[in-house]
């Protein structure tokens, strides 16, 4: 009984060194493999940063540089116009943002070019289309602009003044409900005169399919806006109607109210509203305002 015990002892010390030995080698196995993880892992990091490397270098390669618009003429390297209108005759047809020069200003003004509308060619100096930017500002806003000249903006009376004092300019305004109907308004004359004037409103004859009149100011209209009125009413145009325009004595269209969502754009008088196209109380989805050379 006794030779039998220490046979199993010694078959279980010769078990526990075999799975000693089995471990060990198991460990070192492990240790290899995560040395093999880790430089893989190193490398594939290495071959990310080179991946995004050369994707930089392609896009620098092939990004084009912005447009400048000038009434100088032709520098060196760059391609001068005054205006989009310019720049689509020259064979640019891509619509989005460029670098201008206006009047007599020293540095580049950035507008967005509609280069499909209508034949293309347009200066958009007004756009809402989805409530982002805050309209509610007062008259240096609207004189030096704000927004996003991709998305929602306004110009700045200043630059549409400067722009239309060029040569004779005509207006588009472009308008869409919350049921997706589309209607325009064309003034085959548009020009605002200087700060000192009050942006004055200076139109042509209306057409499009708008309404079968104009929802617009009348001629010699000033721009109000809450800091600065300059309506036609004691009740102050701006602050009730809200936004900046050219309110008359508060008129038909206000297209820089306030933006309201489908839904609750009814009986909304101080909304994005056009008379002539969808009544007095109906907030439009979204509107653009835009100009180009009248004999383009």
């Amino acid at each position: 009984m006794e030779s039998k015990q220490r046979t199993e002892l010694e078959d279980m010390r010769e078990e526990k060194e075999r799975l000693q030995d089995l471990v060990k080698r198991q460990t070192v196995a492990i240790t290899a493999l995560e040395r093999q993880l880790r430089a893989a892992s190193s490398n594939n990091s290495a071959l990310q940063r080179q991946h995004q490397q050369l994707m930089n270098d392609v896009m620098l390669h092939f990004s084009k540089p912005p447009l400048y618009f000038s009434l100088t003429g032709f520098s060196s390297n760059e391609q001068h116009f005054r205006d989009c209108a310019e720049a689509y005759k020259s064979g640019h047809n891509t619509s989005g943002v460029y670098h201008i020069y206006i009047g007599d200003m020293t540095e580049p003004t950035k507008v967005f070019c509609d280069m499909v509308t209508s034949g293309g060619g347009w200066t958009v100096f007004q756009r809402r289309a989805n409530g982002t930017v805050n309209f509610q500002k007062g008259w240096k806003d609207y004189k030096l602009g704000f927004g996003d000249l991709s998305e929602e903006h306004w110009l700045g009376n200043e630059a549409v003044h400067l722009i239309t004092s060029q040569a004779q300019y005509s207006l588009r305004v472009e308008l869409k409900d919350w049921e997706e109907n589309g209607a325009y308004a064309l003034y085959d004359k548009f020009q605002l005169a200087g700060e000192k004037q009050q942006y004055r409103l200076l139109l042509g004859s209306y057409s499009g399919t708008a309404g079968k009149q104009s929802s617009l100011a009348s001629n010699g209209t000033g721009f109000s806006t809450r800091d600065a009125d300059n309506d036609k009413c004691v009740c102050k145009c701006a602050l009730m109607m809200t936004g900046g325009w050219w309110f008359d004595a508060c008129g038909l269209s206000n297209l820089n109210g306030i933006y309201y969502t489908v839904g609750h754009n009814i009986r909304k008088l101080n909304g994005i509203k056009w008379h002539h196209f969808r009544g007095p109380s109906y907030s439009l989805q979204s509107t653009s305002m835009m100009i180009r050379p009248a004999d383009f």
